[in-house]
């Protein structure tokens, strides 16, 4: 009996192990069938509200500030007496419908500080004492068509210079090409957070040797509603010339750097470095502006160019202006990977320009423009601009201070796909409504509009045009101070999304 159940025990397990294999192969000979793929859904979203944050009041930095490792004595603090700042604010329509209505509060939140209703002359608000948010619905389902500009104007003091600075767009990533902090120059990073939920920012810096290792740690803890402030001489000093980059987790944010120099005791310039375009092939950057000097140790300014990635490769610059492409001695070099080069404006002629900045591998761009002597020897103060690089063919609005004096820069970029000539329309408002201006731009040109001549009292201006060629920005002029105002890109205008159903 042993023997058999011994026996049967064995036949039943062989069972087992061919019905077994029997199952692994149908399931090798006869697969399952695969799930059909669905398609994406379209699936209608409404247009989305929005949201600008707009850079605070100009500052000394001081030792009470995350990152600082210098300090200044209060009484030589201009930045609540001496300086004028104000907060213009305007609406447009962006095509047959209204213009959008809106509302300026804090930072923080809290209660309206004023609301933006289209008309002459805008929204202002005098002397902010703190960073502003502008926020905006969407009218006829497009986005709304507002723009801000904050406006400093310090006749006296360390902070000697005129600042002008359009409120940003929040984003995951900014790229700040402008600044350094070599002795007697400060470069304090601001950065704003206008959510509900805290936003983890990395900061990454590259200076003339390469990618720049920073003091402590690269990352900041933004909290909703907040902004934090770093002095990047305190994480990493003696940079002649150098390129941010912030990246956020979290939450979407907004950053710029204020920039302010100092020849000894002499104030040499302020101005705030707000975003560029991100690393691409091409880089544009209008608002350079050249001006004669008596001065004989007066530099004109900079381009700045950084190929941030791993491979460096050759590049090439050329400036637009009045009567076409202009040459630029020394302007085209080779770049080393994560070196940041600096190409001098000595030699320009006097003039509006454009940069077009082409290379082999992506760069980033931004330039710097100097009034007055800036030799170190000079007694006299000096002043200084930063234009960043800006998106080619976007119409849109751009808020002006009062009294705006100036210039408007069209340029028209050449373009294998595009030839001829392009017109674009202008509407400036002003105190007596909006005035229309129509302005044929020559390829290849950069055209000067003066502000004075687009409208009586001057608050602001839209430009339209469906040309992808198109660059613009505004060169603000008040005696020998100067700043660059590039527009801000309205938020495109997205109907539909893909939803992907499993």
């Amino acid at each position: 009996m042993k023997v058999l159940a011994i026996l049967g025990r064995s036949i039943w397990a062989l069972l087992v192990l061919a019905l077994t294999g029997a199952v692994v192969l149908a399931g090798v000979r006869f697969p399952t069938p695969a799930t059909p793929a669905v398609p994406p859904e379209a699936v209608a979203v409404p247009a989305p509200g929005t949201v600008l944050v707009c850079p605070g009041p100009i500052r000394l930095p001081t030792e009470l500030e995350p990152g600082a490792d210098v300090s200044y004595d209060p009484q030589f603090d201009t930045s609540q007496t001496a300086s004028v700042s104000q907060l213009a604010v305007i609406t447009a329509r962006p095509g047959a419908g209204g213009a959008a209505e809106g509302v300026i509060r804090g930072l923080a939140g809290g209660p309206d500080l004023a609301r933006v209703i289209e008309g002459a002359g805008g929204t202002r608000l005098s002397d902010p004492a703190a960073a502003l948010v502008i926020r905006a619905d969407a009218v006829d389902e497009v986005p709304a068509w507002v723009a801000g500009t904050l406006n400093v104007r310090t006749d006296d003091g360390d902070l000697r210079g005129l600042v002008a600075a359009a409120c940003q767009l929040p984003a995951a990533q900014t790229w700040l090409v402008g600044g350094g902090t070599e002795l007697g120059t400060s470069a304090r990073l601001v950065l704003q957070n206008p959510g509900v939920t805290p936003a983890t920012v990395t900061v990454r810096m590259w200076g003339a040797s390469g990618p720049v290792e920073v003091a402590g740690t690269p990352e900041y803890l933004v909290p909703p509603g907040s902004e934090r402030v770093v002095l990047l001489e305190g994480i990493a000093a003696e940079q002649r010339h150098v390129v941010v980059q912030t990246s956020a987790v979290g939450g979407l944010v907004t950053a710029y750097l204020q920039d302010s120099r100092m020849r000894g005791l002499v104030p040499a310039g302020v101005d705030d470095v707000v975003g560029g375009q991100p690393p691409a092939l091409q880089q544009v950057v209008p608002g350079v502006v050249v001006v004669e000097s008596v001065a004989a140790d007066a530099e004109p300014g900079v381009l700045r160019v950084l190929a941030p990635g791993a491979d460096g490769g050759a590049v090439e610059v050329t400036l637009l202006g009045a009567a076409g492409p202009v040459s630029l001695p020394g302007a085209n070099a080779d770049l080393e990977p994560g070196a940041v080069l600096d190409i001098p404006l000595s030699g320009l002629p006097a003039g509006s320009y454009t940069a077009v900045v082409t290379a082999g591998v992506p760069v980033v761009a931004g330039a710097l423009l100097m009034r007055g002597a800036t030799g170190e020897a000079a007694e006299q103060p000096s002043e200084l601009a930063w234009a960043p690089s800006v998106a080619l063919g976007r119409a849109g609005p751009l808020a002006l201070p009062d009294g705006a004096t100036g210039q408007l820069l069209l340029a028209v970029v050449p373009h294998e796909g595009s030839r001829g000539p392009s017109t674009v329309t202008i509407e400036a408002q002003g105190s007596g409504g909006t005035t229309v201006v129509e302005r044929r731009v020559p390829e290849g040109t950069t055209v000067a509009l003066p502000l004075a001549g687009l409208a009586d009292g001057i608050s602001g201006l839209v430009v339209r045009t469906e040309d992808a060629r198109i660059a613009w920005a505004v060169v603000l002029e008040s005696d020998d101070m100067v700043s660059v105002l590039a527009p801000v890109p309205p938020r495109t205008p997205q109907p539909q999304v893909a939803v992907q159903v499993r």
